[in-house]
């Protein structure tokens, strides 16, 4: 009897876990659902083109960053499609304004906690490190010299993404892997969406409030994991791989204004190895 109560006790106890965490801690990565997909070999040409992407943290209470916008909007003109930028709305300073849309994302916020980000505006650089600290810098004046050390080398993986569309919606990406050089370590792949030409009020050191402020490369919805999904792959140089991510459009998006952008990064470090951008 006391035999049969203690596996009762203990399969219930088992079944309480299962139905009750919607979150995974393993070595500090956080595992939620997300899309995924199954990977299959391809032979389709990836061009090997090394890109550089910039998380931007920003908010519309940040009185720094449409100086931080310019900043980028002239790295973009400068470095075209080898720079790819995601502005995330967090925090308070992305507090909207009254009658204004709430830009700020659950996603965003998380990537935003584990970064440890303290002040606005606020950017990483392919998650690069200073040290075992997060390389977070000030996107108020020239970076050049970061963008150039990250684009000069020939890449290890390439990468590109296609949008998928049915009946003239999209419903999807095609992401297509190309491993230049052998990679030993687990990759993860990260999939999200981005919408330009947002507008709403935006503080200003020059000025206490603009109003109808264009909001680009805005955050809409990370589609994967916010840590992305497993690539599966041997990691040889020469493998090509390629899978496909389902995902709804949300009918508040302007999807000519869309973009989706995809990076591949190490499981472990998060250090990103490429990126690549599409327009809906």
């Amino acid at each position: 009897m006391k035999r049969f109560l203690y596996f009762l006790v203990l399969s219930s106890s088992l079944l309480f876990l299962l139905v009750s965490c919607d979150k995974v801690e393993e070595e500090q990565y956080w595992v939620y659902a997300g899309a995924n997909g199954t990977w299959y070999d391809t032979d389709e040409d990836v061009p090997a083109v090394q890109r550089a992407f910039v998380e931007k943290y920003t908010g519309v209470r940040c009185v720094n960053c449409p100086k931080a916008d310019v900043v980028l909007h002239d790295a973009l003109a400068k470095y075209g499609e080898q720079l790819v930028v995601v502005a995330i709305h967090s925090g308070a300073f992305g507090e909207p304004y009254s009658g204004d849309e709430d830009l700020r994302t659950g996603d965003g916020s998380k990537w935003y906690e584990y970064f440890g980000i303290s002040g606005q505006p606020a950017a990483l650089l392919m998650r690069a490190k200073n040290g075992a600290a997060w390389d977070i810098f000030t996107p108020t004046s020239n970076f050049d010299d970061k963008i150039d050390a990250v684009i000069s080398p020939a890449p290890e993986v390439s990468i590109k993404v296609v949008p998928v569309a049915d009946g003239g919606k999209t419903t999807g990406a095609d992401i297509y892997l190309s491993f230049e050089k052998t990679v030993d370590d687990s990759l993860t792949l990260t999939l999200l969406l981005t919408e330009d030409k947002i507008y709403t009020a935006q503080d200003s050191r020059t000025k206490a409030r603009i109003e109808n402020y264009e909001q680009n490369h805005v955050l809409r919805a990370i589609i994967t994991d916010p840590w992305g999904t497993d690539v599966a792959a041997s990691g040889a140089a020469g493998e090509k791989r390629t899978v496909r991510l389902p995902f709804d459009m949300n009918e508040r998006w302007h999807a000519e204004n869309c973009h989706l952008v995809a990076f591949v990064s190490d499981k472990s470090s998060r250090r990103i190895l490429n990126v690549a951008q599409a327009s809906l």
